[in-house]
């Protein structure tokens, strides 16, 4: 006798039961981006605008990023960074999209998949005072950038990752 299995990539379209609400505010995350480009550098002000997963944000510089001053415009960069999140049950006519949904949940290693509007994914750490119990798929998210706190940058294919 053989068992066949069906298996599903995860929906973030799906919409959760209830009214629209807010679910929670200020969830801080911390997340990776792989693969961000450098868009501006204001070194006066500590503001870096990063390209990431398509869309442009503007970063504070955190006090223990030690490279930024090697960063130009046209840069590649990984980059760890906290946000801060609303997460909210949205309105089916809502005017504004959100600028991402939830995908999956895993309150075990506090970890939130997220999928954005362009269809790109990602995985966030959430902080540990967030209450997962409410979040669930199909959460609408807005996203607060609020700093770089590592960098990691490459210069050209020869030079290896630095810190």
């Amino acid at each position: 006798m053989s068992l066949s299995g069906c298996w599903t990539a995860p929906n973030a379209d799906i919409r959760p039961p209830g009214e629209p609400r807010v679910i929670a505010g200020e969830v801080e995350v911390e997340g990776v981006a792989n693969s961000a480009k450098v868009e501006s550098v204001d070194r006066a002000a500590r503001i870096l605008v990063l390209s990431v997963n398509g869309v442009p944000l503007s970063y504070g510089i955190g006090r223990r990023v030690r490279n930024w001053d090697d960063l130009h415009t046209g840069d590649t960069v990984k980059a760890t960074f906290r946000d801060e999140l609303t997460i909210y049950v949205a309105r089916p006519q809502e005017k504004r999209s959100p600028d991402a949904r939830v995908l999956l949940v895993d309150p075990s290693y506090r970890v939130m998949e997220v999928q954005y509007a362009n269809g790109r994914t990602q995985t966030l750490k959430l902080g540990l005072l967030t209450q997962m119990k409410d979040i669930g798929a199909g959460d609408a998210i807005t996203i607060h950038p609020v700093e770089v706190i590592r960098l990691h940058l490459r210069h050209d294919s020869i030079v290896p990752w630095v810190r």
